[in-house]
């Protein structure tokens, strides 16, 4: 009897198990930030310490929920020029997590989105045309899927959590980042 349950049990649980082969990084941090800031001299480290009041107007901005009040912003510096902010995210989109790099111009316009690390299967990762939709965006009602973001057909989770992480970096930049500049500097990369 308990061999007609285990075995069944087993097999399930195999099933339900994600698959390690579907886990693929595509670029270190070192990497992303060379891509992020070509021809900077330098990546300074700024930890941002959120209070309560800019969490609350965070979320409102993003229209989504903090998952931190803990952000890393990378800074791209080339001498005294900042060339841009960098930021490392990772979110959870079923089961498994995906991390993604958002690069924001000092301006507070989005550059670049790249994704670090996806674990789900390949066929629910964007391709490089949707992840171009990106360039150039700010944080307004065009960024957001079915806006200025079209969802991407069987990956509806997928495409959903980028765009909110994405929402959610921009908004923490633009309430705790932009303009103030008494922001530690931890160190260099």
């Amino acid at each position: 009897m308990i061999l007609k349950i285990t075995i069944p049990i087993s097999i399930l649980l195999v099933l339900l198990v994600p698959s390690p082969s579907f886990s693929k990084v595509y670029m270190t941090k070192g990497e992303a930030l060379k891509l992020a800031f070509p021809g900077g001299d330098r990546v300074e480290k700024k930890t941002v310490f959120l209070t309560e009041e800019q969490a609350k107007k965070i979320e409102s901005i993003a229209k989504t929920k903090l998952e931190s009040k803990l952000y890393v912003f990378y800074v791209g510096k080339k001498e005294n020029e900042t060339l841009g902010y960098a930021v490392i995210d990772t979110h959870l989109l079923r089961t498994v997590t995906e991390t993604i790099m958002v690069v924001i111009n000092p301006d507070g316009i989005l550059r670049q989105a790249e994704i670090l690390a996806f674990f789900e299967p390949p066929d629910y990762m964007p391709g490089d045309s949707w992840m171009n939709l990106f360039h150039s965006k700010t944080l307004d009602d065009s960024l957001r899927i079915g806006r200025g973001v079209p969802n991407i057909t069987g990956a509806t989770i997928t495409s959903n959590a980028m765009v909110e992480a994405i929402r959610r970096v921009m908004a923490v930049f633009d309430v705790a980042v932009k303009g103030n500049q008494k922001l530690a500097v931890e160190g260099k990369k």
